[in-house]
């Protein structure tokens, strides 16, 4: 009999890789049964786990294709006209390089059922041939990969050895972590020169819509506090930070800073205790910031970059205005605004949004870019939603340097 073979361990599992392009965390929150699960980890991390107490950190490293496996006979030549038959809901999303699609989006793959809701990833093409390259691997399949999973709490079981039973590496990271990373260095399409991408269901002046204040939280007050604590690691402990689309709440931490806010509703940001000053302003009318070169050591924008019809623009200016070294980071979840919300956004796996906003960094110029996910919280039991999902609100997390 092993030590947790009663018990339950609630443990933060993170997966740490790095790409071309910048290094990324992916945390997922679990509540394991030992006794159930704890085989289903790889072998060096089921053993440790049976023993674990709080506190303790499990550390592996594994060398590209051992965590999720990588076969050539998953790479597979696709023709369009024959093969992809999106359902009816998805027939306006096109095949793009670099992005990924539903296997089951396409008829007739070799090898793989045909029900499979796994992502695959367009690669490449052949003109002369009309066909596509389909990467059906995991999208961390290539790379070097660290687990860790941190012990928070052990906890008893109500019966010695029943129980649910979920395979925790297939859950947290199986369909998503990856893919936000380029392909082989070459530029995702996320069809930044279409306009219709950047169309919304309600194009009347922003001014309009936001004229009544919203004073409620956009996430959950877990996720609220989880994007404080992950904003204490990454932003400076002083300086001048600017809020940009700001609004009545700050997600900042309780550090020193001078904070300017600039948003579109002036009744939320008098409501905002942190903001030093602020500026009413609605950016998708005109992306200038109204502010002097290299004035701030921080841009961050939360819960809005969905919003946003000219990034290009927007980041353009964020760049003038940051100090050499300044960092700008972009947060948000899986909650919008539906009349606002960009098209693109809506059509995004929500991974693939980190990647959306990771390649707008990578055009601009940005350098020491990063991608930071938190998923798998129980929601507060106090929350609105908690009647819809039992899961705290998701957190993601793009950042850079000038």
């Amino acid at each position: 009999m092993f030590k947790n073979e009663k018990n339950f361990l609630e443990s933060l599992i993170t997966l740490k890789w790095k790409s071309p392009y910048g290094e990324h965390t992916e945390k997922f929150f679990a509540k394991i049964n030992v006794w159930r699960e704890a085989d289903l980890f790889p072998k060096p991390i089921a053993q440790a786990l049976k023993e674990a107490g709080p506190g303790d950190v499990i550390y592996h490293e594994f060398p590209p294709g051992k965590l999720f496996n990588f076969s050539e006979d998953l790479i597979v030549e696709v023709n369009p006209k024959v093969q992809y038959r999106p359902p009816e809901k998805f027939s306006h999303i096109k095949l793009k390089l670099g992005r990924f699609y539903p296997l089951f989006f396409f008829r007739f793959l070799p090898g793989i059922l045909s029900s499979s809701i796994y992502p695959g990833r367009i690669i490449g093409a052949n003109g002369s041939r009309e066909t596509i390259l389909l990467d059906a691997n995991h999208p961390l399949a290539r790379y070097p990969l660290v687990l860790e999973l941190e012990i928070k709490n052990v906890l008893p079981k109500e019966k010695e050895t029943g129980g649910r039973c979920r395979d925790w590496i297939e859950e947290a990271f199986r369909v998503g972590p990856g893919m936000q990373a380029r392909f082989d260095h070459l530029p995702t399409d996320f069809g930044l020169d279409e306009p219709d991408n950047f169309s919304r269901e309600d194009e009347s002046p922003d001014t309009i819509f936001y004229r009544e204040p919203r004073f409620v939280g956009h996430i959950d007050r877990l996720c609220h506090q989880h994007l404080i604590e992950f904003y204490s690691t990454l932003l400076p402990k002083e300086g001048v930070i600017l809020d940009l689309m700001s609004s009545w709440e700050s997600h900042l931490p309780d550090y020193p800073f001078e904070v300017i806010g600039l948003g579109i509703n002036e009744e939320e940001l008098k409501a905002n205790p942190r903001l030093k000053d602020y500026m009413v302003k609605d950016i998708n009318e005109d992306p200038t910031l109204p502010f002097d070169k290299e004035s701030f050591d921080a841009v961050i924008c939360d819960l809005s970059i969905e919003y946003v019809v000219k990034p290009l623009e927007l980041l353009s200016e964020i760049k003038r205005i940051l100090k050499p070294g300044g960092i700008v980071a972009f947060s948000f979840s899986n909650r919008y605004f539906p009349p606002k919300v960009i098209k693109l956004w809506v059509d995004l796996h929500e991974f693939e949004r980190m990647g959306y906003v990771l390649e707008l960094l990578i055009r601009s110029n940005f350098k020491d870019l990063g991608t930071y996910s938190l998923r798998g919280y129980p929601r507060p039991s106090d929350d609105r939603w908690i009647a819809c999902t039992l899961q705290s609100d998701p957190l993601y997390v793009v950042w850079g340097r000038k």
